[in-house]
C-alpha cells in the first residue's frame, strides 16, 4: 500500500513564443506552479496554471493552497484518489487550479506504482488525438501568416480569438480563411460579447460561407440566459468554457439549455471533476471539447491521457506546447503536426529538466 509522504510546490515562469492576447488578457509568459508528490521512491508530477479571470487564483494563492493541502493529505492512500479529491474540495473550496495540480500528481504517482500509463488505467482507447491550433488576437496579416505556417505541417482547424474589436475580429478570421482555404474554425470570444453582439458576429461570419465547428463562450460566464439565447439563435454549436468550471456548473448549463457542448479543462475542474463532467455530458447528449490553459507538457499530457483513456471527446484544443518556449519538462505527449500521441511510460510520462539559459 502506497501513501502520500509529502507534496511540494515549485514556481516557474515560462516565456511564450510570442504574446498571447484574448478579449480578457495579454500574456508574454505563463506563471506555473509545478507540484511534486512523494510516495516512497516514487515522484508524481502535476501543475497548477492559474488564470485569475477564470478561477480567481494567482501563483501566491496556489502556493499557499498547496501548503494547506499537503498537511491535509499527509498519509492518504494513493489509490483513494476520489477521497483525496473530496478532501481537497473541502479544504480548498476556491483553489481550483491548486487542486487540479495535486490531483494530477496523485494520478501520476499512482499509475507509476502500477507501472502503467494513465490512459491505460482509464480504460484505454485511441492513442492519438488531433488538435486545433490557436490564433490569438493579433493583426489580420499576422494571423494569415501564422495560419499558413501551421497549415504547412498539417493543421486544418484553427481556434481564433475574438471579442475585442468587431471589425478586426472579422478581418482576422477571414485572413485565416484566405491563407488556408477550406479550413475549419472554433471561434472563441472568451466572454467578449453581449448576446445580441454574439449573434450578429456569428451571422456575419456564416454569410461568408466559413466552416465553423464551434462557438466558444460568446458571453459572460454568469449569463446563462444570454448563453441560451445565443445557443437558440445561431446555427453552429455553442460551447461553454468559463461558464463550466465544475460538475455542478455543467448541470446548471444543461438545465438552462445554455450550450450544445462543454470545454473541459483540468485547471478548472481537476482530474476527478473532468471525469465527472465527461459522464454528465455524455448522459445529457452534450458534445465534449478538451482544452487547456497555457500549461506545460505536464498538464497537456494529463488532458491527452484523459482524452485517449475515455474516448469521449470530439474536439481537442491542446496546443499549449506550441505556445510555450523553453519549458522545463520533457517526455509526455509527443506532437507531430496536429497529432498528439500519449506516452506509453508509466503515469503521465513526464520528467522535469533544467531550462536552457
Amino acid at each position: 500500500m502506497r501513501f502520500i509522504d509529502g507534496i511540494f510546490a515549485r514556481c516557474i515562469d515560462v516565456p511564450l513564443v510570442e504574446a498571447f492576447e484574448t478579449s480578457q488578457r495579454r500574456a508574454t509568459s505563463s506563471p506555473i506552479v509545478i507540484v511534486e508528490l512523494k510516495s516512497g521512491d516514487v515522484t508524481g508530477y502535476g501543475e497548477a496554471t492559474p488564470v485569475r479571470y477564470v478561477t480567481g487564483e494567482n501563483v501566491s494563492t496556489v502556493v499557499h493552497d498547496i501548503t494547506v493541502a499537503a498537511e491535509a493529505l499527509q498519509g492518504a492512500r494513493l489509490n483513494e484518489f476520489r477521497l483525496s479529491a473530496k478532501k481537497l474540495a473541502e479544504v480548498l473550496p476556491y483553489g481550483k487550479s491548486a487542486r487540479a495540480g495535486i490531483e494530477m500528481a496523485i494520478f501520476d504517482a499512482f499509475c507509476k506504482t502500477l507501472d502503467i500509463p494513465l490512459y491505460a488505467f482509464l480504460g484505454g482507447a485511441p492513442l492519438r488525438i488531433e488538435t486545433d491550433v490557436t490564433i490569438p488576437i493579433c493583426h489580420p496579416q499576422h494571423a494569415r501568416d501564422k495560419a499558413i505556417e501551421h497549415a504547412a505541417v498539417g493543421f486544418r482547424q484553427f481556434k481564433v480569438k475574438v471579442g475585442k474589436n468587431n471589425d478586426e475580429d472579422i478581418a482576422r478570421v477571414i485572413a485565416v480563411h484566405e491563407g488556408v482555404p477550406g479550413c475549419s474554425f472554433i471561434i472563441d470570444a472568451n466572454q467578449g460579447f453581449t448576446p445580441a453582439q454574439a449573434i450578429d458576429f456569428m451571422e456575419e461570419l456564416l454569410k461568408r460561407g466559413l466552416n465553423i465547428r464551434a462557438y466558444e463562450q460568446p458571453v459572460d460566464a454568469a449569463d446563462l440566459d444570454g448563453m441560451r439565447y445565443v445557443t437558440e439563435n445561431v446555427d453552429v454549436p455553442v460551447f461553454a468554457d468559463e461558464s463550466a468550471q465544475s460538475p455542478n456548473d455543467v448541470i446548471d448549463i444543461i438545465k438552462y439549455g445554455a450550450a450544445d457542448g462543454v470545454n473541459v479543462k483540468i485547471q478548472k475542474s481537476g482530474m476527478v471533476g473532468a471525469l465527472e463532467i465527461k459522464s454528465i455530458c455524455r448522459a445529457a447528449g452534450l458534445e465534449l471539447m478538451f482544452g487547456c490553459m497555457l500549461e506545460s507538457k505536464i498538464g497537456q499530457s494529463a488532458a491527452c491521457h484523459i482524452g485517449c483513456g475515455t474516448n469521449a471527446f470530439t474536439v481537442f484544443d491542446l496546443d499549449s506546447d506550441m505556445l510555450l518556449d523553453n519549458q522545463p519538462v520533457k517526455g509526455g505527449a509527443a506532437r507531430r503536426g496536429p497529432i498528439l500521441k500519449v506516452s506509453g511510460k508509466p503515469g503521465l510520462g513526464c520528467e522535469m529538466v533544467e531550462c536552457k539559459p
